[in-house]
């Protein structure tokens, strides 16, 4: 064979290999992800989680520019002066591979009010692409399924009376949540904290990082003026936040609270003079 011929039959069977390897690109995954399955690529806005082949620096970049919009298209290069996304493919550069469970696609970044930035090839599981708000969301809803419950309790439990303090505990520990585990194919690090916001029903209010305690711990204690039934709301608020696969760490989107209200008894305090 001659060396003409063989450089063809090379060319012949990469471009084989490719259409292989980008054939059946799958649909959304998320809002701000979709797919276009006649162009064989993604389409999305917000921070694309890439792979550790590509530098660190850019990952970071891409990862945190929520409003960057991105492209996942075909490894092959298109030759068309006036747009990068349309022409002629050439693949006969193209001579990287992925892993099993993984497809080679050709990645593209455009800054917000910038231009169009090509990434170059990355390798993106079967599955599609991932968004730190798709993990994000996932995250959300794991916190929000283990949260130690709210056990609030005062002291005294009953018997409480007017301008002596009643003593509150939430029934939870300052000590906050912390794991890792694996979503949406991504290794997950995921860290919370609480803190707590009491209402004690009399227009009095205390935030406080102290979940409080039982008697002596008056770290939560409130004192009422006057004797009535006053229904008391217990906020506790996460500050939760990520990471992933070495990326971050970023917010936990949407809300994470709790809130419980309990009514509490308070009778007619009275000055009772001693005679000793």
């Amino acid at each position: 064979m001659s060396p003409l011929t063989w450089r063809r039959a090379v060319a012949l069977l990469t471009v084989v290999l490719l259409v292989g390897l980008v054939s059946g690109t799958a649909g959304a995954r998320a809002a701000d992800v979709h797919g276009d399955d006649e162009a064989d690529r993604y389409i999305g806005t917000g921070g694309l989680i890439l792979p550790p082949s590509v530098g660190v620096d850019l990952r970071t970049e891409v990862a945190r520019c929520a409003g960057c919009g991105w492209r996942l298209s075909s490894p092959c290069q298109l030759v068309d002066a006036g747009n990068p996304f349309s022409g002629t493919p050439v693949c006969l550069s193209v001579v990287r591979g992925c892993p099993a469970m993984a497809e080679l696609l050709r990645a593209w970044f455009r800054p917000v009010d910038g231009p169009w930035r090509e990434i170059g090839l990355v390798c993106i599981g079967i599955d599609g692409p991932v968004t730190v708000l798709d993990v994000g969301r996932r995250v959300h809803d794991r916190i929000v399924a283990t949260l130690p419950p709210q056990r609030p309790s005062r002291q005294p439990a009953t018997g409480a009376v007017s301008q002596l303090p009643v003593v509150f505990d939430s029934g939870q520990s300052s000590e906050g949540l912390s794991g890792a585990l694996m979503l949406a194919g991504q290794a997950v690090t995921i860290a919370a904290q609480p803190a707590w916001r009491w209402d004690f029903g009399d227009g009095a209010v205390l935030a406080t990082s102290d979940p409080g305690g039982a008697f002596p711990d008056d770290s939560v204690a409130h004192p009422y003026r006057a004797a009535g039934t006053y229904r008391v709301r217990l906020t506790t608020t996460w500050a939760a936040t990520f990471d992933v696969d070495g990326l971050g760490p970023f917010p936990v989107p949407g809300d994470v609270s709790q809130a419980v209200t309990v009514a509490v008894p308070v009778g007619e305090g009275r000055a009772v003079l001693a005679v000793r």
